[in-house]
């Protein structure tokens, strides 16, 4: 189990993804987990998320409906 767990709600956040994923990768602390919380996202949102996924098992997905920022981080805080 990781010793901290980042959660990062996303809706409709893709051109802005990129730069915060790997603002969270790029830290000197290695010990973490990131949890991408795709609140229904309409854009590329998930994709993005996805491709870093897929070279990072450190980072995890999710995929919800629409709900607002509280939800999706609660979300994040559930399965951290």
């Amino acid at each position: 189990m990781p010793a901290v767990s980042v959660i990062l709600p996303a809706y409709n956040a893709a051109a802005y993804l990129d730069a915060a994923i790997d603002s969270v990768r790029a830290q000197t602390y290695t010990d973490f987990e990131l949890i991408v919380i795709n609140d229904g996202s309409t854009d590329d949102t998930p994709s993005v998320a996805a491709a870093h996924a897929r070279q990072d098992p450190r980072i995890r997905v999710l995929h919800r409906p629409n709900g607002g920022i509280s939800a999706a981080r609660n979300e994040g805080l559930r399965v951290a």
